[in-house]
């Protein structure tokens, strides 16, 4: 229950700051099953899928079936402070949560958080379908080629009004890389992408490593490897690799490369421009540094990363001589994403520094607490199991919270697996499914 979360923060003295903070929201795919659990003496089904009660409803009436569904997939929601307090308070059962069960959620979650002096200030979430679709339903005026807002009016909240909408940077970073990697001229590529009359292919990625590994015994990227160019299904899915070939050292490398290939080097200069922005974004966004007041570099330096990825598609879709635009930008709902990342954050600061003394630290600023959590799941407990049942899930989550540290190095030992549920929710209190 949420006085669990109340206690852990009073044990652990989080100033009255720390109760300020985000909503990470993210899924992990388990294994549908049905199984028995015991409780009060009393046996109860485990594994349908239980969000919420007008979620059910809804769905009931878009099928027209009154059926109980197994679930395929496990939503955790954490509460995420900006001093690092994290507590993971609430998780469902789903076959992966619509943007409308999503959008329920969160209002549950602002409006039950707030009655234990827990203050959401942004949400995160990764660039999944739903993901977006919630987006488009707290901003629905939203346009990724000239954005005016990521904040929503707090309907729950008079003295903070505004909620931010911040898409997980890790994930759009990945994002980035896959688009560059499905860029070129090669039959298996779907993109060119073009700025400037010059184009940016992942072939200039590949060249410029075997340019470094074959010419200098000690490399100018050293932390480049093969596992970074030639990427699996599985290595699409990890940070670093993403970030160590959009940093500032892999900017360097291509500023080499194309000195050493003389007057042909203009035909990167589209990719390096590319490189530019996001080694900004990596060095700023990766920065454990507090951000304390409005002056800082560093949110200069990412808004401007935010105007060159506008420009470019500006530029693109106002060219008449390009039929098919779409084809020479990176994709629409990374586009989306990137401007909701940076605009959302960007706004998040300026918001924060103009109503208090606090600070914000970017690196905390994104849903890699909740893959860590999952990644425990998988591996670390019940043996190296890729896909738990839901029950195997309810029995982990204490012990991972018991073997994670927070942020703030602040141990947690209560967890709290619960659901929301409308016959609490004028209680303030929170109901465990099972």
């Amino acid at each position: 229950m949420l006085h669990w979360m109340t206690n852990e923060a009073k044990l652990q003295n989080i100033p009255p700051e720390g109760l300020y903070g985000g909503l990470l929201i993210d899924e992990m795919s388990i294994q549908p099953d049905l199984q028995f659990k015991k409780a009060n003496g009393t046996l109860k089904l485990i594994g349908f899928t239980e969000c919420t009660p007008e979620s059910v409803i809804f769905d009931q009436l878009k099928t027209n079936k009154q059926e109980k569904v197994l679930a395929t997939h496990v939503l955790q929601l954490v509460f995420l402070g900006f001093t690092g307090f994290l507590f993971p308070f609430a998780h469902f059962p789903t076959t992966t949560a619509s943007g409308h069960e999503l959008y329920l959620l969160v209002w549950k979650s602002v409006n039950m958080l707030s009655m234990f002096d827990f203050k959401i200030q942004y949400i995160s979430t990764d660039g999944a379908q739903s993901n977006r679709d919630l987006f488009k339903l707290l901003l629905p005026d939203f346009d990724s080629a000239d954005p005016k807002t990521c904040s929503f009016t707090n309907i729950y909240s008079r003295k903070n009004p505004k909620l931010f909408f911040i898409m997980d940077y890790s994930h759009v970073m990945k994002k980035i890389r896959n688009n560059i990697l499905k860029s070129g001229v090669e039959k298996i590529c779907k993109r060119h992408m073009k700025l400037n009359n010059e184009f940016i292919e992942w072939s200039h990625f590949r060249k410029a490593y075997f340019w470094d590994i074959s010419t200098h015994p000690f490399p100018i990227h050293h932390k480049l490897t093969q596992e970074h160019i030639f990427l699996t299904s599985e290595g699409k899915m990890r940070n670093h690799l993403a970030d160590d070939v959009l940093n500032s050292e892999m900017l360097y490398l291509m500023e080499q490369y194309k000195v050493s290939l003389g007057e042909a080097g203009s035909q990167l200069d589209a990719t390096i421009g590319l490189l530019k922005s996001t080694s900004a974004l990596i060095r700023n966004f990766r920065d454990p540094r507090p951000i304390t007041d409005a002056s800082d570099d560093r949110l200069q330096e990412i808004y401007d990363s935010l105007q060159w990825f506008i420009k470019w598609e500006k530029s693109i879709k106002s060219d008449e001589t390009i039929k098919n635009k779409e084809k020479h930008l990176i994709s629409h709902q990374t586009r989306e994403d990137i401007v909701s990342s940076i605009l959302g954050f960007h706004e998040m600061c300026l918001y924060k520094f103009q109503r208090s003394h606090a600070s914000v630290v970017p690196s905390r600023i994104n849903s890699d607490v909740i893959e860590n959590m999952f990644c425990q799941q998988r591996t670390l407990h019940n043996g190296a199991n890729t896909n738990p049942t839901y029950l195997g899930y309810c029995h982990s989550v204490n012990s991972v919270i018991l073997g994670q540290v927070s942020v703030s190095r602040c141990r947690l030992w209560g967890w709290c697996s619960v659901a929301l549920q409308t016959s609490t929710a004028e209680k303030g209190t929170l109901n465990c499914p099972g």
